[in-house]
């Protein structure tokens, strides 16, 4: 493809503002950057370690962006305003034609209306879940965006009925998310049976997460180890977690054995029997496995009471959204208890049939999520936006 721009050198701003968007933005930046001439645009901005290893400069490190609710953001607000002030100061400074921001709306969404002032072409890669909470976003997305890249299959048609530009491309996950061994090679590395019954528990991938959800996982897994042989892993989002998970699990289930299983999630994962499951994006992967799952969550009280006012959607887990009917059981908040979580577990290891059919219905998300290659499509169609030029050129 030929340079997508009369001015190569015109830099491009990109956001990025959590962990999994610095991931996909990073290979964004790299498909993009083998859609433009060798003296093309040079990148700047928010984000993580992942975006830094791309080429990007830095401006803004995403981590201490990072939070988990509402009431936790409000310590943050500081940080956050700073960084607004200093990504918008940037902007001003380097004239960047595009900006592409990822996701992270609290942070994105003034960004974008600060940088259409200044006349910046905003692209949106992953849309910020709008369409379950504080619908009326969509208005000011509207206003700033000049194209959407959207990831999930319903999001699309959502963008469209308010008259934006959005294209669906695909889940980037579906190229990633897969085993790197067999069964029989994964679990005895671990000092583990190949044949005994094999459940992963993944609590979140952030310590506040952790210790919200493991400790009714871990009490559920003693009670299911002290009926019958089963083994139990618990993927670490983070070698840092392995102190804390080994402390609230002696302190709320002693005497269950686990196997911590650390940079190797998708192998835990899909070689178990079935998973327990901190509701986002790790629903979905644990799904991609095709492994079947129990979605669980736990955030503070006031979080929760503040989301039931603002969240409108007939799931909380991006499965049951995706299959449009609930295909996995989702414990939340209250309904979140050892007895809860153990009957669940009873029905998929009891129930005839049960587990088979999950394997099916989560076969059908997978097809929904596309074949692959959604990162090269979104380099493609950014850049044929690019070329166009931001609205009103």
């Amino acid at each position: 493809m030929n340079s997508v721009s009369q001015e190569p050198a015109a830099p491009v701003l990109v956001v990025a503002g959590e962990a999994s968007g610095d991931m996909y933005a990073a290979e964004l930046v790299q498909a993009l950057g083998t859609r433009m001439s060798a003296s093309g645009p040079a990148f700047f901005g928010c984000g993580g370690p992942a975006l830094r290893k791309a080429g990007m400069e830095i401006l803004v490190d995403n981590r201490q962006l990072s939070v988990l609710g509402p009431f936790e953001a409000v310590s943050h607000l500081g940080r956050f305003f700073a960084a607004l002030r200093q990504l918008e100061a940037a902007a001003r400074q380097r004239k960047p034609r595009w900006a592409i921001l990822v996701d992270f709306p609290d942070f994105n969404l003034p960004l974008a209306r600060r940088l259409k002032r200044q006349g910046v072409g905003v692209f949106y890669f992953i849309s910020p879940q709008i369409w379950a909470w504080r619908k009326r976003r969509v208005h000011a997305l509207r206003r700033w965006v000049d194209g959407m890249i959207v990831i999930l299959p319903f999001e699309e048609e959502f963008y469209r009925r308010y008259g934006m530009q959005v294209e669906y491309v695909g889940h980037p996950l579906v190229d990633r998310v897969k085993t790197s061994c067999s069964r029989a090679q994964f679990l005895p590395s671990l000092g583990l049976a190949e044949d005994r019954l094999t459940i992963s528990l993944l609590p979140g991938s952030r310590s506040r997460e952790i210790r919200f959800n493991l400790p009714a996982m871990a009490r559920t897994a003693r009670r299911l180890q002290r009926e019958q042989p089963a083994q139990f892993l618990v993927p670490l989002a983070s070698p840092s977690h392995a102190p804390l998970v080994r402390g609230l699990i002696r302190d709320e289930a002693p005497g269950l054995s686990v196997a911590l299983v650390e940079n190797d999630t998708y192998d835990a994962v899909g070689h178990s029997d079935l998973a327990v499951v901190s509701s986002g994006t790790a629903t979905l992967e644990a799904a991609l496995l095709g492994t079947p799952l129990i979605a669980v969550f736990r955030i503070s009280i006031p979080s929760w009471i503040v989301g039931q006012y603002l969240i409108d959607v007939p799931y909380y887990s991006l499965v049951n959204l995706i299959a449009g009917r609930e295909i996995i059981s989702e414990l939340y908040q209250q309904d979140f208890t050892e007895d809860r979580l153990y009957a669940e577990i009873r029905k998929l290891l009891t129930e005839s049939g049960r587990s088979a059919r999950a394997r099916m219905a989560l076969s059908g998300v997978r097809e929904r999520l596309g074949q692959g290659g959604a990162i090269s499509r979104a380099a493609e169609r950014i850049a044929s936006w690019m070329e166009a030029g931001p609205k009103g050129e």
